[in-house]
């Protein structure tokens, strides 16, 4: 008796929603010392703000007010909207003027009313943006992996492969499905219909992103102590988005790879995809 059949509509919208996979082009960033940087330019244009550089300097314009940021310093300005004083501002880490490109951190964009969470940047208006990391700093050793938390101690595992060219072109993320309704209470809903089709197995959502199309491996091999089992599409594994053979970067797939009882997701479990392997506590 093969596992339980799940409902792709309710689980698209886990993938599309929870983890920022909108239809909208993936907005540029980069990670510099831990830190995770956004490109200045398309997330202002998302907005409708105005960017206006100068000789060392991006003034950013917007209807919550105006900063002004400064190359490779973590000092800014800021002017609120109706004429008020101007004061000074300290990021978290250096504006960053690269390629031409203007790349901000996280609380510079808080500033402008825009918050991130996980790998996705929200906009005032609720609207979801996802972003390209196209190369962490990673905590595997040999940077090809990452364990990242997406909020209320929900943690995500990151592999990057390289291909035979030397090239990460294609990323995995896998959290569990189970626990996102934290991320997003909201969802909570829509995560629960999905969990009620998973029946007594434990579900893991994999969101799959590349920086160019490219075919990538839908199988993953999952250990715990004596236990291993290798997952290939489609045996316990259950497409919910895009194609099990190809991915773009505006056509992201994501499946749900269901764990057996005999794996206990409050113990580490060692992932491997791709030549990667990582290991992640998905409960603690």
């Amino acid at each position: 008796m093969g596992p339980p059949r799940l409902a792709p509509l309710a689980l698209i919208l886990v993938a599309a929603v929870l983890l920022g996979l909108a239809a909208a082009d993936p907005v540029p960033a980069l990670r510099r010392s831990g830190v995770l940087y956004v490109a200045c330019a398309p997330l202002a244009r998302a907005l409708g703000d105005i960017l206006a550089p100068g000789q060392g300097s991006l003034t950013w314009s917007s209807d919550r007010g105006v900063m002004t940021v400064f190359e490779g310093s973590p000092d800014a300005l800021w002017k609120p909207p109706g004429g008020g004083a101007e004061r000074d501002l300290s990021l978290s880490a250096p504006a960053l003027l690269q390629g031409g490109h203007w790349w901000l951190p996280a609380d510079a964009l808080d500033t402008l009313g825009v918050r991130l969470e996980g790998e996705t940047a929200v906009l005032p208006d609720g609207t979801r943006l996802a972003l390209a990391v196209p190369a962490p700093v990673g905590n595997g050793g040999d940077g090809r992996s990452e364990v990242d938390d997406l909020g209320h101690g929900v943690p995500a595992l990151r592999l990057f492969p390289v291909g035979g060219d030397g090239r990460t072109v294609v990323a995995a993320e896998i959290t569990d499905l189970d626990l996102l309704a934290l991320v997003e209470p909201q969802q909570s809903r829509t995560i629960d219909g999905a969990l009620e089709r998973t029946g007594s197995d434990k579900p893991l959502l994999v969101v799959v992103t590349a920086l160019a199309e490219s075919a990538w491996q839908p199988v993953f091999v999952v250990s715990q102590g004596e236990h291993s089992l290798e997952l290939r599409y489609p045996y316990r594994m259950r497409l919910v988005q895009g194609s099990a053979q190809r991915v773009a970067p505006d056509a992201p797939a994501a499946v749900v790879l269901l764990l057996p009882e005999s794996f206990d997701l409050y113990r580490p479990i060692a992932v491997t995809w791709q030549g990667v392997t990582a290991s992640v506590t998905f409960r603690r």
